[in-house]
């Protein structure tokens, strides 16, 4: 789910009740169709449903797979 502040009633509504069905936003299967850098912290990516308002953070996409190993130089 998006971190976007037009997603913050969805994601409000998803912590209450975990089992909500999300709203079809399209045909389509969602993919990726652009990302781009924000400064050192984020990305913005823009969704093929038209959607680029969200910025994710690094910190943000590591709590989605909390568990997986970064493989990485720098760390």
């Amino acid at each position: 789910m998006s971190p976007s502040a037009d997603s913050k009633a969805m994601r409000e509504e998803l912590d209450a009740n975990p089992l909500a069905i999300l709203p079809k936003s399209s045909d389509g299967v969602l993919t990726i169709e652009d990302v781009e850098l924000v400064g050192n912290y984020a990305i913005k990516i823009a969704f093929s449903d038209g959607h680029a308002t969200g910025i994710y953070t690094w910190e943000y996409l590591r709590s989605l797979a909390p568990d997986e190993r970064i493989e990485s130089g720098d760390e």
